[in-house]
């Protein structure tokens, strides 16, 4: 058994333990309280001991993309200036998108991020995502518009469910090998559906699923499908939603920056029907409500889509500083918690941030005010673990749980409130 010793332990779950000692053994925490002398602990010395930071959404594949594509006003003219610069990167082969993967779990870990939700592409990112030492929920990305792209978009559904599902295999075998059974396993042509969410491989948890882009580059039959299979499946499930003020005009009328976007790039046939209705209000209607997704943004939402995330049980991703890039409109996270939604915190991508750092998110925020700290870092801890379904074994410190730890020196001047301590100060984390 080993113990640690602390200034501060703050647990997320409790209240903060002055003097504190968390005591682990086999990597997972048995015991945590204040220090006595007779427990022989590990001094971490003027320092904060938290639960790993979560990041609940990134772009991975995007890492090398940091101060590439500056914001000019339009977020669809943004995005077709991405798109230029991924093609670019992408033409150097396969091993530009591993690479840039890879630097970004350097970068997580590096800030204190012991979990993330990924949004990422095909064999590549599973490849990544398997070797990974953070815990990851990876969401195979699918997209597509249009009975003329039936044929394309319907194949990105499928590469994207073989690649989820060949993960769970592998993943059975494992288990399998583990167990002497391999021989039995090998011969049963059945699947077992909990594998697609695999819970703990050693001591990293990885759990795979699918995220339909957008409403504004996903059909509704598409989306159907993705819904009947994550159902069946038990996968989970995340999309972009309500990002702009321009995707509301779509989903409203069919035209704006979008239609235009999509007639630019030769995927709009004049077969979309706008539903007429926001973006919250269409997810209900296509069912993917119903499945307690993970929404990144919702940067736009009324009161009536407030209560409808309420009242389904999603869980909604606010990134703090890319919602500032883009220059939106004040976030509505404050009523989002008064509804008891589960709002965590997310980076996005260095496309449209500076660092993968869910503690500079936390900073960000406490920096204007208007919640209570303890409140910020359960959005950057234990939220987080409860929309990727990972909240029994990460985002608070108790008996237990996995010993995944952000350590953080205490550089504030002290103040009556050790969390206020840690997002005032300047000093960087690292995982422990």
């Amino acid at each position: 058994m080993a113990s640690y010793r602390a200034r501060w332990v703050l647990p997320v779950s409790r209240p903060p333990i002055e003097n504190g000692c968390v005591h682990v053994e086999h990597g997972r925490i048995t015991r945590i309280g204040r220090h006595e002398a007779h427990h022989g602990a590990t001094d971490l010395g003027d320092v904060a001991v938290l639960p790993g930071f979560v990041n609940a959404h990134t772009h991975l594949e995007l890492t090398g993309c940091t101060g590439r594509v500056p914001f000019r006003g339009s977020f669809t003219r943004w995005i077709a200036d991405l798109a230029a610069v991924v093609q670019s990167d992408y033409q150097q082969g396969e091993e530009a998108r591993r690479e840039a993967i890879r630097e970004g779990f350097r970068q997580s870990l590096a800030a204190g991020v012991t979990a993330v939700a990924d949004i990422g592409h095909g064999a590549v990112a599973v490849e990544e995502w398997r070797r990974a030492k953070v815990h990851t929920v990876g969401f195979l990305e699918v997209l597509g518009m249009g009975p003329r792209r039936l044929t394309p978009h319907e194949r990105c559904f499928e590469d994207a469910v073989k690649l989820v599902e060949g993960d769970a295999r592998a993943e059975e075998t494992a288990r399998a090998e583990a167990h002497g059974s391999l021989e039995s396993s090998a011969n049963s042509s059945s699947l077992d559906p909990s594998l697609l969410s695999p819970p703990l491989t050693g001591s990293v948890l990885r759990r795979f699923g699918l995220s339909p882009h957008a409403p504004y580059s996903t059909d509704a039959a598409l989306y159907w499908q993705v819904v009947a299979y994550a159902a069946q499946a038990g996968v989970p499930v995340c999309t972009h939603l309500a990002e702009t003020r321009e995707e509301i005009a779509f989903l409203s009328t069919g035209t704006g920056p979008f239609r235009e976007l999509l007639e630019r790039l030769g995927l709009w046939d004049g077969s979309f029907a706008p539903p007429g209705c926001s973006p919250v209000r269409y997810m209900a209607q296509l069912g993917l409500l119903a499945l307690k997704p993970l929404l990144a943004h919702v940067n736009y939402a009324s009161d009536d889509d407030l209560d409808l995330l309420a009242g389904h049980g999603a869980s909604v991703v606010f990134c703090p500083r890319s919602h500032a890039f883009f220059g939106h409109e004040p976030y509505r996270y404050r009523e989002m918690l008064a509804r008891r939604i589960n709002v965590c915190l997310g980076t996005d991508s260095l496309a449209s941030n500076a660092s993968l750092s869910i503690l500079d998110e936390m900073r960000y925020l406490a920096a204007g005010g208007g919640l209570l700290h303890s409140q910020l870092l359960a959005m950057g801890t234990l939220a987080g673990a409860r929309a990727l379904g990972l909240s029994d074994e990460i985002g608070s410190l108790e008996p237990g749980k996995l010993a995944n730890f952000a350590v953080v020196p205490l550089d504030y001047p002290a103040t009556c409130d050790p969390t206020a301590d840690v997002l005032l100060g300047q000093a960087p984390p690292a995982a422990f």
